[in-house]
């Protein structure tokens, strides 16, 4: 299978888990060394250039790593972009980017980031995970002209692949519903409807908000995503943290849809349209933050029955309360709603060795052995766990068999404790890592504690059986120069008019029966058919390679 996941569980050896080592004979350098980076950062709440990784890279490779910029907000990204057009001199590295790799073929022909490849031949844990995670590790970061220009970093991640979840409050599961979950998307109406009129915090107000969730940032918060796979096949979720390529293009067969022209997606828009018009659908879902959201979601009295998200709905991993089934709060993952037509899918994605374009070396690098060095040290065990928990013996430490079992009874690793990581650790996105599969479920999972990769695996098992197929989702193909040009001038304007239009429908400013037609004319006049056949010709030729 070309989508098959790799570094399943039962590939590996029950008891031997490739653990990924400093190179001491490149580090420690004999003098120190400065090299500076910019960052694309989308988690504002996380600050790369105040972080104890970087005391880490100092202490273990000598090398004093400035970040000269770095970018937050909505429009981080666009404003590296706009940094490295306007700047005489770049800095050495660019940690984070979140470039498509049509913008990253892009930087490499212009001579902005350099070819890695001579560099790479001598990282040890780069050339170790070709081997673990197999052929698709360098295929994925192989840009048209056959080099590769970006480490990458490794996230074979299970609950990233279902990770469009709905939450819903267990106590009005209980108090509204008799304990049943809901099933269809009638019954999550009908659960909806009475948090809106039932008063269920008791507070004599009308105050819930049946269904709460936000589209600006964050982490798979958009509720649309969710609810729209009880009528059709739909990978895109507004805001998230994690990209989709091409967003709302689907395989079927060997043929490559878009979801956005289907009666199935009118119908969801439809279903979303009766929410907010009923009031179940919290308003602000489109102009609230992530903070707003929380603050809603934490209230006392208690106000939201579900909310969308990737994460866990704990406002305060601190102060959450565990209850006796061992539970880390009072929310439970809802799984996939069938809808009127039968139609019931989970959100669908796959592993992407590409993933935010992380790892890159710009022309102005005086030192680019060792910066590529410097990606092969973060890529190390330690250099994985001290990205993602902060310092050894703190956020996390090192353990064997004797403490227990992994994620779905897997080889212990480590055991993390995330109450005592106070910041020190980088955010997912940034971090140029190694988690892959077996090496992910190496945590240790002790009954009653706060485990949420644990947690999230779990939810992610109970969408699979929903899965519409990993072969469904359009792969990451690396375009040709030209052709990429072409693919982002229609995907921009095609996706930003999808997003709007689909907000215009669901809060009425368009109607559904009067104004479906002209937005399909308009797509049409964007280009869609193009971009499609354009996609469906990319994919042909992906398919015809990987048969090769």
């Amino acid at each position: 299978m070309l989508f098959a996941p790799v570094c399943a569980a039962e590939a590996q050896d029950a008891d031997q888990v490739p653990v990924l080592s400093i190179n001491s004979t490149v580090f420690p350098l004999p003098s120190t060394l400065t090299l500076t980076a910019w960052v694309v950062n989308a988690t504002a709440s996380i600050s790369v250039t105040d972080s104890y990784v970087l005391n880490w890279i100092r202490e273990k490779a000598n090398i004093n790593l400035v970040i000269d910029r770095e970018f937050t907000g909505n429009e981080a990204k666009n404003q590296m972009m706009l940094a490295i057009e306007t700047s005489d001199h770049l800095p050495d590295l660019l940690l984070c980017t979140r470039w498509t790799k049509a913008e990253c073929a892009l930087y490499s022909s212009q001579g902005v980031v350099i070819c890695l490849d001579e560099y790479l031949q001598d990282c040890v844990n780069w050339n170790r995970l070709n081997e673990i995670c197999g052929p698709a590790h360098a295929a994925d970061l192989k840009m048209p002209d056959g080099h590769i220009y970006c480490y990458g970093s490794v996230n074979e991640c299970f609950h990233l692949t279902h990770q469009a979840r709905m939450w819903v409050y267990r106590p009005w599961i209980h108090s509204l519903c008799d304990g049943k979950l809901p099933e269809t998307t009638e019954e999550f109406y009908t659960y909806l409807y009475r948090v809106a009129t039932m008063d269920p915090n008791g507070n004599g107000v009308a105050d819930e908000i049946p269904l709460n969730g936000q589209i600006s940032e964050g982490w798979a918060n958009d509720p649309f995503t969710f609810l729209s796979n009880a009528f059709v096949h739909n990978n895109t979720i507004w805001g998230s943290t994690n990209q989709t390529v091409a967003a709302g293009c689907y395989v079927d067969g060997n043929e490559v849809r878009c979801n956005w022209v289907e009666d199935g997606y009118r119908e969801a828009l439809r279903y979303m349209n009766c929410l907010y018009r009923d009031g179940l659908l919290n308003p602000q879902v489109f102009t609230q933050n992530y903070n707003q959201m929380m603050a809603k979601t934490g209230a006392t009295p208690h106000l939201v029955g579900a909310i969308a998200m990737g994460g866990i709905p704990d406002v305060d991993e601190t102060t959450s309360r565990i209850l006796p089934d061992g539970t880390w709060s009072e929310w439970v993952c809802l799984p996939p709603l069938e809808g009127p037509d039968g139609v019931r899918l989970s959100y669908q994605s796959t592993y992407d060795y590409f993933y935010n374009c992380n790892g890159l070396i710009t022309r102005d690098c005086a030192h680019p052995r060792e910066a590529a060095q410097l990606f092969d040290l973060l890529a190390s065990a330690e250099g994985t766990m001290v990205q993602n928990y902060g310092p050894e013996g703190i956020g996390w430490e090192w353990c064997d068999s004797s403490a227990g079992r992994g994620i779905n009874d897997s080889p212990v690793l480590y055991r993390v404790n995330k109450l005592k990581m106070q910041n020190n650790a980088w955010p997912p996105d940034v971090q140029i890592c190694s988690l892959y599969d077996a090496f992910r479920r190496g945590i240790l999972v002790e009954a009653g504690d706060l485990n949420g990769e644990d947690m999230l695996w779990q939810c992610a098992a109970a969408y699979d059986p929903y899965s519409p197929g990993m072969e469904t989702v359009y792969p990451n193909i690396s375009h040709p120069l030209e052709q990429s040009l072409a693919l982002l001038f229609y995907q921009s304007s095609i996706e930003a008019y999808v997003r709007e239009a689909s907000i215009s429908f669901i809060i009425g400013r368009l109607d559904l029966d009067k104004d479906w037609y002209a937005y399909l004319s308009q797509l049409d006049a964007l280009g869609q058919a193009e971009y499609r056949r354009m996609l469906q010709e990319d994919y042909d030729n992906y398919l015809s390679t990987a048969r090769q």
